[in-house]
């Protein structure tokens, strides 16, 4: 026999989703990151390299400056026309500049000897490096240039990053409908679900999660479904098992108020009995509903002979033609044989044979009527019905009544099959009260 299969997860599936997108995410950032940086460096490397050839071509063209001696510079190199972002100067140390290129201004950047890095009034980043024939030399970049590139990289990283993730958080969306809608189907099924219809029940799930839910599901609603049978079952089996004490105590009120008041208290002492047996019935009736399967019995010794002595059986002949000693619940037993014994009166039996077998593990008790009994295919959805513990309305509110007490016994009730010729109906109710040896 296969294996079932394994259904995916959908824990599963939520948390790839977010590891892919999530690493996905860090490397278009890495790869954003690294682009900005290597764009801006790249410009900051250009731009050094590009004014160090100006510098070498203001000094190449001075040098053969017309009216200039060899080896003397002017104080203003010359220099093509460009946007001049890294300009230099020499200074003494009283901070006369001496020589500078075109753009650097013309005081100063440091109006003390400064070495090293440092800030300069007019938004100047300079490094300052002393001479040995004296002075220093003063290189510097305009600060909005460094801001400039500095911000450039920021805004370029943003907004590589606002766009990923935007394209991520559609797609988890997306991906996260998708995953979700087995949920969402799930929810209306048990939006629409009715536990007495069992074909209303939730499919089985697509994940694993909702398969545990339908699974779930499905256990509660035949919880449901069988205390929804039980109550409308004991609703019809206490009007039916009422109806017979009622109206014997009827009957017997009706007499005494014919008969002469000698006989007064022989008719209140019958009453008496019947309130009695009345009592016990409603007693073992909510006993039996209120715990359904998992009833506790109140097991005692018991004969057919003594449980009969509690029935009223008026116009219906009933004959033991067997009976032995065995363990039930007289009161809920009682119930069960006022029952089967109501239901061959109602099919117009006058003549019942009972007899009670011994077995292993209980006894069997078997109800025989001359009654008009039941066609072969009545027999076979009764059985059928009673198999399957199927106690809905179209078993007999009798029969439903002597199953359930049977089943709180741990048995049975069966319709054996009828012999050929032979007239009524039969059956055949089996109790599980010890266990075998």
């Amino acid at each position: 026999m296969s294996a079932a299969p394994t259904l995916p997860s959908l824990r599963g599936e939520l948390t790839r989703l977010s590891t892919w997108i999530g690493l996905g995410g860090l490397l278009v950032l890495s790869l954003t990151l690294t682009w900005a940086v290597k764009h801006e460096v790249d410009d900051l490397m250009d731009e050094t390299l590009r004014e160090s050839a100006e510098v070498m071509y203001g000094v190449l063209v001075a040098a053969h400056l017309p009216g200039v001696p060899g080896g003397a510079l002017p104080a203003v190199l010359p220099a093509p026309e460009h946007d001049e972002h890294m300009v230099w100067q020499i200074a003494d140390e009283r901070g006369q500049v001496l020589r500078r290129s075109h753009r650097a201004p013309a005081f100063a950047l440091s109006p003390q000897p400064l070495s090293g890095f440092f800030d300069a009034p007019g938004h100047w980043r300079a490094y300052g490096m002393s001479l040995p024939q004296g002075g220093m030399l003063y290189v510097a970049q305009v600060g909005s240039e460094r801001v400039e590139s500095r911000y450039e990289a920021v805004a370029s990283v943003v907004a590589v990053a606002m766009l990923v993730s935007l394209v991520w958080v559609l797609l988890l969306r997306r991906r996260t409908q998708q995953a979700l809608r087995p949920l969402e189907r799930l929810a209306r099924e048990i939006e629409a679900y009715d536990p007495q219809r069992p074909a209303s029940a939730p499919r089985p799930g697509e994940r694993a999660e909702t398969a545990a839910i339908t699974e779930a599901l499905a256990a509660l609603g035949q919880r449901l479904a069988r205390r929804l049978e039980l109550e409308q079952a004991f609703a019809a089996c206490a009007a039916h098992s009422l109806r017979t004490p009622l109206a014997g105590m009827d009957a017997q009120l009706a007499l005494a108020q014919r008969e002469p008041p000698e006989m007064l208290p022989q008719r209140i002492a019958r009453v008496r009995g019947a309130v009695a047996r009345l009592t016990q019935v409603v007693q073992s009736l909510l006993a039996l509903f209120r715990t359904g399967d998992e009833l506790s019995l109140a097991l005692r010794d018991c004969r057919l002979e003594e449980l009969l002595e509690q029935i009223p059986l008026d116009e219906l002949s009933v004959e033991v033609s067997q009976d032995v000693e065995f363990r039930a619940d007289p009161n809920l037993l009682t119930i069960a044989l006022l029952n089967l014994l109501d239901n061959t009166q109602r099919f117009g039996a006058r003549h019942v044979k009972l007899q009670a077998q011994a077995l292993a593990q209980g006894v069997a008790l078997r109800l025989e009527d001359d009654g008009r009994g039941a066609t072969d295919t009545r027999r076979r959805e009764i059985q059928q019905a009673l198999r399957e513990g199927d106690l809905g309305p179209g078993l007999g509110l009798g029969l439903r009544l002597a199953s359930m007490v049977a089943r709180a016994h741990r048995g049975e009730l069966r319709v054996p099959p009828q012999q050929a010729g032979q007239p009524g109906f039969s059956v055949e109710l089996r109790l599980w009260t010890r266990e075998v040896d």
